[in-house]
């Protein structure tokens, strides 16, 4: 286990790193950015995120959504997400999704709902697209709307709602078009796995 955080936090510092070196590797037309190449940027994170929201940049919004699935410890959820993708390495959306929390002491299980907003950024391996690295920074909150088994101490209580800031990175897998399978380690209020299908 202490291996796997150390690794896991050592890519928590290295994702960042390379998505700044393959943004600035981008092609600018005239005195535009290209919108249509992969790794356009502007002077710095925040200007590009104005460029992504003018005019001249949501003509090349296009829609995206996925479903995965989280196995973590004490924890399980099926999520449905739907964002824009503000160029091919960006995407920013919310989701929703079910889950279920095990309690062992108890023994209890509860049921919640999770809502989120995420962002992710995709890394091209290669100029085909087709293998990528991405980062997904999620922020949301669960609801508890059901418990079945013991409660001790109050925990855990329905009507509970819980704050979270999640980050799942991983590797994608170009299937056919935009579509692909992506899959990677989970860190959040629990450690675990998720894979997933976006299209």
């Amino acid at each position: 286990m202490k291996h796997l955080i150390t690794i896991l936090s050592a890519l928590m510092i290295l994702v960042p790193a390379f998505a700044q070196t393959a943004d600035t590797t981008s092609a600018v037309v005239g005195d535009k950015l290209n919108f249509e190449t992969p790794n356009f940027v502007a002077k710095n994170y925040f200007e590009e995120v104005k460029a992504h929201l003018s005019a001249e940049g949501r003509k090349y919004w296009k829609p995206e959504f996925s479903v995965r699935g989280n196995a973590m410890i004490y924890y399980e959820e099926v999520s449905l997400t739907a964002g824009i993708r503000t160029s091919p390495n960006k995407v920013f959306g919310l989701g929703l999704g079910h889950g279920w929390v095990t309690y062992d002491a108890n023994p209890a299980q509860a049921k919640q709902l999770d809502f989120f907003l995420y962002h992710r950024h995709y890394i091209p391996l290669d100029r085909t697209r087709r293998i990528s690295l991405y980062s997904d920074v999620m922020v949301g909150g669960s609801y508890v709307y059901n418990v079945s088994g013991y409660v001790i101490d109050g925990e855990p209580k329905v009507g509970a709602l819980k704050w979270y800031l999640s980050w799942q990175p991983g590797v994608s897998i170009r299937l056919w078009g935009k579509s692909n399978v992506f899959f990677g380690p989970s860190i959040g209020p629990s450690i675990g796995l998720h894979l997933g299908l976006a299209l």
